[in-house]
């Protein structure tokens, strides 16, 4: 191997074990992410289903439970419906 692609492997191996240092992550930590990821991937989801929710109006009613004023109770039971799948999903890819 010539000295490049072997700096750029040592380098990949130093950021690798940084990486590593951070895990494992705290409950607090993956339970914020998964809430990042519920509110991201049912927004995305939604949104390419022609839901009209902003990221913020999803973000509500998927932590806080409150109802968007002008929004159509289908387009609430998407996103809703959505965060039951995204679960489902998980919950079954626990089991055996």
């Amino acid at each position: 191997m010539d000295n490049t692609i072997e700096r750029k492997l040592e380098i990949i191996d130093d950021l690798k074990k940084k990486l590593d240092g951070f895990r494992p992550l705290e409950s607090d930590q993956i339970r914020n992410l998964k809430i990042l990821f519920d509110v991201e991937f049912t927004y995305n989801s939604t949104a390419i289903e022609g839901n009209t929710f902003s990221y913020q109006e999803t973000k509500i009613v998927l932590l806080d439970g409150i109802t968007i004023g002008g929004k159509s109770m289908r387009e609430h039971l998407e996103i809703i419906n959505h965060k039951e799948a995204i679960d489902y999903i998980e919950e079954l890819s626990q089991k055996n």
